[in-house]
């Protein structure tokens, strides 16, 4: 019987048949801009408002980063993509563990159902 409830994994993936950790960043090839790519600037880095920006004078400037806020946000989206590549995998091994450990306790009743019926 077949169950179509989402587990969160694809099938026949392992932890080592996943992206490893030290392989490139592939670069980002969208048909449309994303939703998150359309921001000039990530929130987390957004800059203070300036005193002029304060006072309503040059209202038309658009916070364009500067080389350094591109810079972290490389590293930072290097680092959620690596954070990401960990997760999968620790995901994957847990989820491995637990069905050897449902197997064994298949195998060991089995054990103990034939052994109840021999007595």
């Amino acid at each position: 019987k077949r169950r179509n409830v989402p587990t969160g994994t694809r099938k026949n993936v392992t932890p080592e048949s996943l992206v490893p950790f030290d392989a490139p960043i592939q670069p980002r090839k969208y048909r449309m801009p994303s939703t998150t790519s359309r921001k000039e600037l990530p929130v987390t880095f957004s800059r203070k408002r300036t005193r002029a920006a304060a006072t309503g004078e040059d209202e038309e400037e658009e916070a364009s980063p500067t080389l350094s806020e591109e810079d972290a946000i490389k590293s930072k989206r290097l680092q959620n993509t690596l954070a990401a590549r960990r997760s999968r995998k620790r995901k994957l091994e847990y989820q491995r563990e637990l069905e050897d450990a449902i197997e064994s306790e298949r195998s060991e009743k089995e054990m103990w159902r034939a052994r109840a019926l021999v007595l």
